[in-house]
């Protein structure tokens, strides 16, 4: 399974129980010349990117306008994109996983992270 189809399987779930709905996948992408990828999601007030990059070697979690273009938000080029933790600072008491844990590991933590942020963040967006 490539990581764009992980990012669907294992978080579609939970965006959706946020009011997310896919909106596209980009498979495709570069950044910094290596491969990059990202998975863009709707809602009523706001738009979700969950991007990776072979660079940057991490998922991250990011916050735009309904106006945001689909675009790589580690490029940004319309500088709408936001990382979701610079959104809200407040401490979510989850602990990172250790380096060798399984997959599955990881994404319940991804999840537990978006769960914990989110409502803040598209507040956040909504009143920039």
């Amino acid at each position: 399974m490539g990581y764009d189809a992980e990012v669907v399987h294992f978080m579609g779930p939970t965006m959706a129980h946020f009011g997310l709905a896919l909106g596209e996948v980009s498979d495709s992408l570069t950044y910094g010349g290596l491969p990059a990828g990202a998975v863009f999601y709707q809602g009523a007030d706001c738009k979700v990117q969950i991007c990776w990059s072979a660079r940057d070697g991490g998922l991250d979690f990011m916050l735009a306008p309904l106006d945001a273009p689909n675009e790589l938000g580690l490029i940004n080029s319309s500088k709408k994109w936001q990382f979701m933790l610079m959104l809200d600072d407040s401490e979510d008491g989850l602990t990172t996983p250790p380096v060798g844990s399984d997959a599955d590991t990881w994404w319940t933590w991804r999840k537990a992270l978006f769960a914990e942020h989110f409502e803040a963040a598209r507040t956040a967006v909504r009143h920039a």
